[in-house]
C-alpha cells in the first residue's frame, strides 16, 4: 500500500504477478475448481465510495467485466421483504438515519427505537446470506465492509476522488448548477457517513477495515476496474485455510 503527498490517499496497486500470493496448500487445492487453469473461486467485493467518485458505476463495471452480481439499491426491496416493513419506508431509509421514535415501555425509561435498526439488520442478514451460499458479487455501500468484516476472502474498497473533480462529475451527471453540486456532495458525503459510523464505530473513509482506498481520478472508471480486478486475482490465489 502507497501513500501520497495528500497525507490521506491510500491506494493499493496489486498485481497478479508481483502478489505475494501463498501457493495452494492442500485443503485449498481441494476447494479450488479449475476452468482452462484458471482458478474459479468465490470472488466478493466490497465497495465505499465518496459522492461524485464514480464509485457505483466503477462496482457495475467490475461486476460485468467478472461476470458476476451486482447489488446497490436492489438491496433495499430485499431488505423491505425481509424487515416486514413497507418499501417507501425502507428507500427512504437507505444509507440515512431517519428520525428516533420513542416508545414507554412498561417497567422502563423511554426506549429509544430507530427504523434504520431493523432495516440495517435486515440487509446484513441478506448480505451474511448471499456471501454464505457462495455467490460470487459485488455489494456497493450499504456497509458491506462492516458487515462481512471477519470474511478474510472479501475484498473490500473504498473510491475516492478530489472535491473539484466530485463536484464536475455531479455537476454534469445530474445537470446541477455548481451550487446545487456542492449542496449535493455536502449532504449525501454527510448522510453516508453519519450512516456507516452510527452502525460501525469505524471511519467512512478512512483506512480501517479497507483493503484499497483508490483515488479514482489518477486511474479513471476502467484504470479503477482493472485495478481491483487485479487484486481480485491476488485475493484468488490465497490459500486462506493454511493462514
Amino acid at each position: 500500500m502507497t501513500k501520497g503527498n495528500g497525507g490521506n490517499r491510500f491506494v493499493s496497486a496489486l498485481h497478479p504477478q508481483t502478489c505475494n500470493a501463498q501457493s495452494p496448500g492442500r485443503a485449498g487445492a481441494q476447494k479450488q475448481r479449475r476452468n482452462g487453469g484458471r482458478m474459479n473461486r468465490q470472488i466478493v467485493v466490497t465497495i465505499g465510495r465518496s459522492f461524485g467518485s464514480n464509485g457505483r458505476l466503477i462496482g457495475e463495471n467490475l461486476a460485468r467485466e467478472l461476470g458476476i452480481k451486482f447489488y446497490d439499491r436492489n438491496l433495499i426491496e430485499m431488505a423491505a421483504k425481509e424487515s416486514g416493513l413497507d418499501w417507501k419506508t425502507v428507500g427512504n431509509a437507505d444509507e440515512k438515519l431517519v428520525g428516533r421514535i420513542l416508545k414507554f415501555r412498561a417497567g422502563l425509561d423511554f426506549v429509544q427505537e430507530n427504523p434504520n435498526d431493523k432495516i440495517y439488520r435486515a440487509q446484513a442478514e441478506i448480505i451474511r446470506s448471499i456471501v454464505k451460499s457462495e455467490e460470487s458479487c459485488v455489494f456497493v455501500g450499504r456497509g458491506a465492509d462492516y458487515v462481512l468484516r471477519n470474511r478474510h476472502e472479501v475484498l473490500k474498497v473504498f473510491i475516492y476522488a478530489p472535491y473539484s473533480l466530485r463536484l464536475e462529475t455531479v455537476m454534469k451527471r445530474y445537470n446541477f448548477t455548481k451550487d446545487e453540486a456542492e449542496r449535493a456532495i455536502k449532504h449525501m458525503d454527510k448522510t453516508r457517513r453519519n450512516y456507516y459510523e452510527y452502525f460501525t464505530d469505524n471511519n467512512w473513509d478512512q483506512k480501517e477495515g479497507k483493503d484499497m482506498l483508490i483515488d479514482s481520478s489518477e486511474f479513471g472508471v476502467d484504470g479503477t476496474v482493472s485495478l481491483i480486478k487485479s487484486a481480485v486475482e491476488c485475493k484468488l490465489k490465497r490459500d486462506w485455510d493454511d493462514l
